[in-house]
């Protein structure tokens, strides 16, 4: 027995060997999860700081462009001024007229005014009778419609290169 007792507490201190082995390679160092974490957290504050960086730039850009518009306003009323001062009121009114802050301002429409007609992504009707393009028969042609009449026909080539040619003689 006693043999079979020292084989059994030698197996037992082999198998704790092998977990404490085990548990080392497995369990991952303390100092490196530590490290992991903290490179985390200035990977965090980075795209913090990144943000507010960039939430910055756009308002100074956006501050930027109002002063920028305002200012070519400002041009463009100096303009309008010394238009209206030193121009014929016919040039003055031509200034005013391409203007883009005058263009809608104080406009009405008049009830005789032709208003610009909005594009139609269709082709209107000849006539209200006709038939629309939407129809399943538009430019089909009835075995009883005539045949459309034909125009002149064209000359041969040879007759075409003849005249070009004439011609570019004559000039």
């Amino acid at each position: 027995m006693t043999i079979e007792m020292f084989a059994g507490f030698g197996l037992f201190v082999l198998g704790l060997i092998i977990g404490a082995v085990f548990q080392r390679s497995f369990a991952g160092d303390p100092a490196k999860s530590k490290r992991l974490e903290q490179k985390l957290a200035e990977t965090q504050e980075a795209y913090t700081k990144y943000q507010a960086e960039v939430s910055a730039h756009f308002m100074d850009t956006a501050r930027k462009v109002q002063n920028l518009n305002n200012s070519y306003r400002e041009v463009h009323e100096q303009l309008a001024k010394g238009a209206g001062k030193l121009c014929s009121d016919d040039e003055a009114n031509d200034f005013l007229a391409i203007s883009l802050d005058n263009r809608n301002k104080g406009h009405t429409i008049d009830d005789g005014e032709d208003l610009p007609q909005m594009p139609m992504d269709y082709a209107p009707k000849e006539t209200p009778d006709a038939e629309g393009t939407l129809s399943e028969n538009f430019g089909l042609k009835s075995k009883e419609d005539p045949a459309p009449e034909a125009g002149p026909e064209p000359a041969p080539p040879e007759e075409e290169s003849a005249q070009a040619k004439s011609s570019v003689k004559d000039t």
